[in-house]
C-alpha cells in the first residue's frame, strides 16, 4: 500500500521535490537497488510532507559518480534544480550524487543559487547555506574522490596482473571465436577465422577483407551481437592477439589519458587455446598492415547510409562519428558540426540506418513506382522518363494478364492447350518489356529509382546493393531529420526519425509515429 504523505506544519503537502538514485554496478540483477533507493527516498519525502510528482524521479543505472561519463539522469536533475522548480532533492546518500569535489562544488553553487536542499535517507544531507554543511560535504567529497582513485588503481592493477598471468578476460561481450568463458573454442566461428586467415595470407589471389565479409554474411556468419559482419569488425577480430592465444593489456596513454587499441600490449601467453598459431597470426598481421593492401582510399566518400543525408533540428547535415564504450569497442552515432545556433541532437547510427532502410524497402515493395518514374526529369528532354514508366506499366499489365489466364484455366473456361499457347506469347512479351526496361534504366541520366523498375524482390535487391546505390535511393526519395530524444532513454525510438517524402504525389508511410508526410519539389 502506498504511504500517504504527512502534511507539513502549515497543513499543506508540497510537490516541489525530486529524487535521484544511482548504483555503480548492475551485475546479477543488482540494478534493483536503484528502485529500492527510490522507494526509501519517496517514504522520507512523504514523512517530510512532500510528494514527488511524476517525471521528477531521475535514475542512472550502472553509472559511476566519479568517472567522466554521461549521466543523463543526474544532468536532468541538475537542470531541474537550475530551473527553480524544486525545493528539495532526496537521495539515498549524498555520495550517490557525485564523488568528485569539483562536481560537488558545482552542485552546491546551483543549490545555493536556487535555495535547494539535499536530504539523504542515510547520513547527513546538504544545506548549501550552511558553512558547516559545505565544509563537511567538501571534505567527504575529497575523501570519496581519493577512495575512488585508489579503488580504480587497485582494479587496474588487478586486471593488469590477471593479463600478465595469462588468465582469460571474462565479462562483457563474448569474443568471436570463443564461448562466454573466453577459453572454450566455438568450432564454427573458429573455423571461419581460420579460413579467413588462410585466404588473406595465400600468395596467389589473396582475399580482401571486403570479400570475406560478403562471404560470411552470405553464409549467415553473424557477430556476437547477432548482426551482419562488417569490414572493421572482421579486421578487429583478425588483429586481436587473443585468437593466437596471446594475453594482452591496454594501459592508459600518458599523454591523452585514454585507453585503446593503439596502447594495447602483448604481455604473455594466455591460458586458453589458440585458434591460429602465433607464428601464423604474425604473418597475418604483416599482410593486414601492408600499405599496398589498402583499397578503401575513398577520401571523404561517406561510409554510412545516412551520413551527410540526415538533418539535425538546426537544419544542417549530420555525419558519422564514434565514441568509446566500456568494453573498448566504439559506438557509432550521427551528429552535426554544431556550427549554427539552435537545437542540436545526436542519434545512434546503426539503429537509424536500419529504420530508414526498412522504410525505403517497404515503400518500394508497393510496386506503384510508375507515377514516380513518369515524373522523372531527363536531362536531354527526350521523353525517356515517360517511356520507362510506360514500359513498367506494360509489364504490370502483362503480369496481370498472365494471372487472369491462370484463373481461366482453373475455372475451366480455357483449355490447357489454349492456355499454353497464350502464356507462351505473354511470357515472350514480358521478357521483351523487361529487356527494354533494363536498357532505359541503365542510361546515365536515369533516376536512382529507375534501377528498381525491373526488380521482383526489392528486399533482396537492397541486401545486395552497394552503399552508393542505397544512399542514392534514400537521398532521392526522402528527407530525414533526427528529432531530440528523451533524457534517460535506453532504447532506440523510431519516432525520432522524421521522414518527408520528396516525390510529388507520393503518399508513402513514415519511419515512426512522429514522422510527417509532406511533398517537396
Amino acid at each position: 500500500m502506498t504511504q500517504r504523505p504527512r502534511k507539513a506544519k502549515d497543513g499543506n503537502v508540497s510537490e516541489r521535490a525530486a529524487i535521484y538514485a544511482r548504483i555503480s554496478l548492475d551485475k546479477s540483477g543488482e540494478g534493483v537497488g536503484v528502485d529500492r533507493q527510490v522507494e526509501l527516498c519517496r517514504k522520507k519525502a512523504s514523512g517530510d510532507g512532500y510528494v514527488v510528482p511524476p517525471g521528477r524521479t531521475h535514475k542512472d543505472d550502472s553509472k559511476s559518480a566519479y568517472k567522466v561519463i554521461e549521466r543523463k539522469g543526474y544532468e536532468a536533475l541538475l537542470d531541474l534544480v537550475k530551473s527553480g522548480d524544486v525545493d528539495r532533492v532526496y537521495v539515498y546518500s549524498t555520495d550517490r550524487l557525485t564523488r568528485r569535489v569539483r562536481d560537488m562544488l558545482d552542485w552546491l553553487d546551483a543549490c545555493r543559487t536556487h535555495g535547494v536542499t539535499t536530504h539523504a535517507v542515510t547520513g547527513e544531507g546538504i544545506d548549501p547555506n550552511s558553512a558547516n554543511s559545505k565544509l563537511t560535504t567538501t571534505i567527504l567529497g575529497a575523501i570519496a574522490e581519493q577512495e575512488s582513485e585508489h579503488k580504480a588503481e587497485r582494479v587496474r592493477a588487478a586486471y593488469e596482473q590477471r593479463a600478465r598471468d595469462g588468465k582469460p578476460k571474462t565479462g562483457g561481450r563474448r569474443m568471436f571465436g570463443y564461448e562466454a568463458d573466453a577459453k572454450t573454442i566455438r568450432k564454427d566461428e573458429a573455423a571461419a577465422i581460420r579460413r579467413a586467415a588462410s585466404a588473406i595470407v595465400r600468395k596467389r589471389n589473396p582475399a580482401s577483407i571486403r570479400s570475406i565479409v560478403a562471404e560470411w554474411n552470405a553464409n549467415g556468419i553473424k557477430t556476437t551481437k547477432g548482426k551482419d559482419m562488417d569490414g572493421p569488425g572482421l579486421r578487429a577480430i583478425l588483429k586481436n592477439p587473443r585468437i593466437a592465444g596471446l594475453s594482452t593489456w591496454t594501459p592508459t596513454d600518458a599523454t591523452t589519458g585514454k585507453r585503446g587499441l593503439k596502447t594495447r600490449e602483448i604481455v604473455g601467453e594466455g591460458q586458453w587455446p589458440a585458434i591460429i598459431p602465433p607464428d601464423r597470426w604474425e604473418r597475418l598481421q604483416a599482410v593486414l598492415n601492408d600499405p599496398a593492401r589498402i583499397t578503401n582510399k575513398v577520401g571523404n566518400t561517406p561510409q554510412h547510409l545516412l551520413s551527410g543525408i540526415m538533418l539535425c533540428p538546426c537544419g544542417r547535415p549530420m555525419y558519422y562519428r564514434t565514441r568509446p564504450r566500456k568494453d573498448e569497442s566504439r559506438f557509432g552515432y550521427y551528429s552535426c558540426k554544431r556550427e549554427l545556433p539552435g537545437a542540436h541532437t545526436h542519434i545512434g547510427a546503426e539503429d537509424a540506418d536500419e529504420a530508414i532502410a526498412e522504410v525505403i524497402v517497404e515503400r518500394l515493395q508497393r510496386g506503384d513506382i510508375q507515377a514516380a518514374l513518369a515524373s522523372t526529369e531527363v536531362s536531354d528532354d527526350d521523353g525517356r522518363g515517360v517511356e520507362l514508366a510506360e514500359a513498367v506499366q506494360e509489364r504490370a499489365d502483362l503480369v496481370q494478364r498472365r494471372t487472369d489466364l491462370e484463373a481461366e484455366v482453373a475455372r475451366g473456361t480455357t483449355s490447357v492447350a489454349a492456355f499454353r499457347r497464350a502464356i507462351a506469347l505473354v511470357d515472350t512479351s514480358i521478357a521483351d518489356v523487361e529487356a527494354r526496361i533494363d536498357k532505359l534504366a541503365k542510361r546515365p541520366d536515369a533516376s536512382p529509382l529507375a534501377a528498381v523498375a525491373n526488380v521482383a524482390d526489392v528486399r533482396a535487391y537492397w541486401a545486395r546493393a552497394d552503399l552508393a546505390t542505397r544512399r542514392a535511393l534514400v537521398d532521392y526519395l526522402v528527407t530525414v531529420t533526427a528529432l531530440p530524444g528523451k533524457h534517460g532513454a535506453k532504447t532506440f525510438d523510431r519516432n525520432r526519425l522524421e521522414v518527408a517524402w520528396k516525390r510529388p504525389g507520393d503518399t508513402a508511410g513514415k519511419a515512426g509515429a512522429g514522422s510527417r508526410r509532406r511533398n517537396r519539389d
